[in-house]
């Protein structure tokens, strides 16, 4: 009897949970049909009354976007135009200037610029903020909307500008369009005993090849501690960070974690083959606030599993979701929806929106290794270990901005012949910068500024040597100029220096 008397409980729960859920639906739909009444009404208004003629594919696809970017800053609707731009991004070969962007803050910011382009030359930096486009506000504007805009024929120019932390007002920067030739590994050296560093700036179609040739060459040459320097890498597509992680990690490991509302969205992807040269020698990653990504995915790999340690000047740009496009056959655009988020194998959500938007109770993470090791938080990869990084002095900026470097390291070059490797900028080549400045009347500096000058004069002295040096040696020449100076690698080699095992990577954080 008390067996009957459950099931008959059970039925009539279910009955009542049925009639719930049906009408919870007709609910929503009747929600649904008021609602895009009242988008048909406010449509015939604006036709009727607004000042000038607005067609209702206009406002319709207005009100699309408007819809999908609300929810957050990666999900818009395409038109057919801006979804074939899409096309062009993932094949690693575009017009441009050679930067990537993203929207933080509900401002168009640049992620990163790509090294060697016309925005790299240009002097834009990570964190620079583009406010107007040609002399048009950037003010609401999505992504896509942003490239269309910044891409367009070789050999056009296009004018930005720029608002800078530390600068002290906007300032515009024209620069020439170029097709854009992204490389994965622009430059990899044998810097110190057995201490090798490989610069990996973009994760384009080739970036396992040029990583897993660089780490090759340096372990020929001797190499058994590796920097790995990802700063301002922008990252890329997902597929290309797992396996970027393979050359790193023991097979089996998990990499990545994909999950969003849908249960289907739920991946888990993993290390497929043998690391290169085997996982006991020492690694060391860079990042910085332009780490994003794809970065953020193999760095967040390497630190959960104890692979290697993450030294940075900041937490990384927070760029976890994923993105998938549906098209729609009417207008032959499509819409990107953000279907889910990526987390690294501790559980960790890399999106920073989606952690500050959700505001739970901190949860503590672990690394999976051995050393079990407490973990800083979520939103970004926080480095182990985290260095400053000078401050750039408001005049430094001026004279990037003027193209001051640049300009006295071509007339330096047409009157040296040749220069050594290990060429440095003394006193007097710098005071004969600063006459070559008024001379050539591209900044005459007021009393002020020269005390400016004096002040930040260190800094100036060695973006001389950088340009100066590329000049004779190319990219190469630039990054001879890095490797003496940058804060980030200097205590990379000194850890690398006095640990001989991973756990001593680990001693002092």
């Amino acid at each position: 009897m008390k067996s009957k008397k459950i099931w008959v409980f059970l039925g009539v729960l279910g009955i009542v949970l049925s009639g719930w859920v049906v009408s919870k639906l007709w609910a929503e739909k009747d929600n649904i049909y008021e609602s895009l009444r009242l988008f048909t009404r406010v449509v015939a208004l604006v036709q009727k009354n607004y000042v000038r003629d607005v067609s209702s594919d206009e406002l319709i696809e207005n009100a699309l976007k408007g819809m999908l970017e609300k929810l957050d800053p990666y999900s818009t609707y395409l038109t057919k135009k801006e979804y074939a731009d899409l096309q062009v991004t993932t094949r690693g070969e575009f017009g441009g200037l050679g930067i990537q962007i993203g929207i933080r803050d509900e401002i168009l910011t640049i992620i990163a610029p790509l090294e060697g382009t016309p925005a790299w030359r240009a002097g834009l930096q990570a964190g620079d903020r583009i406010i107007e486009i040609n002399g048009e506000s950037t003010e609401g504007i999505t992504i896509e909307e942003a490239v269309s805009k910044l891409r367009g024929t070789p050999g056009t120019k296009v004018t930005i500008k720029i608002a800078r932390e530390g600068a002290a007002k906007p300032f515009n920067v024209t620069i020439t369009r170029e097709i854009i030739k992204i490389k994965a590994v622009p430059y990899a050296a044998l810097i110190s005993d057995k201490i090798g560093y490989i610069r990996f700036s973009s994760f384009s179609q080739r970036a396992y090849d040029e990583v897993k040739d660089a780490l090759d060459s340096l372990f020929k040459e001797g190499a058994r501690k590796i920097i790995l320097d990802i700063r301002s890498n922008p990252g890329g597509l997902l597929r290309e960070a797992v396996e970027v992680a393979d050359i790193f990690l023991p097979s089996g490991k998990t990499v990545v974690i994909t999950k969003g509302r849908d249960p289907s969205s739920y991946r888990e992807l993993y290390s497929l083959s043998s690391p290169l040269h085997g996982t006991e020698y020492l690694l060391v990653l860079l990042v910085d606030h332009g780490s994003a990504s794809a970065s953020e995915i193999l760095a967040g790999a390497i630190q959960d599993w104890e692979r290697g340690l993450i030294i940075g000047s900041d937490t990384t740009f927070g760029k976890g979701s994923v993105q998938t496009l549906h098209r729609v056959p009417e207008t032959e655009g499509a819409v990107k929806l953000t279907t889910a988020y990526w987390y690294t194998p501790s559980g960790r959500c890399i999106d920073v929106h989606k952690v500050k938007r959700e505001k739970k109770k901190e949860k503590k993470f672990y690394t999976l290794g051995r050393h079990h090791r407490l973990l800083k938080g979520e939103g970004g990869i926080i480095p182990d270990i985290i260095v400053e990084v000078p401050y750039i002095h408001p005049i430094v900026n001026k004279l990037i901005i003027k193209s001051a470097f640049f300009k006295y390291a071509v007339k330096y070059a047409r009157r040296h012949k040749d220069i050594p490797k290990d060429f440095k900028v003394d006193d007097q080549v710098f005071n004969d910068f600063v006459k070559f400045l008024e001379k050539e009347k591209i900044f005459k500096p007021t009393e002020e500024e020269k005390k400016e000058m004096e002040i930040a004069k260190e800094d100036i002295k060695r973006r001389l040597e950088s340009e100066i040096l590329s000049k004779y040696y190319g990219i190469a020449g630039t990054y001879m100029v890095i490797l003496r100076y940058d804060p980030l690698i200097k205590k990379a080699e000194e850890i690398l220096k006095e640990a001989e095992s991973l756990g001593d990577l680990f001693k002092n954080i």
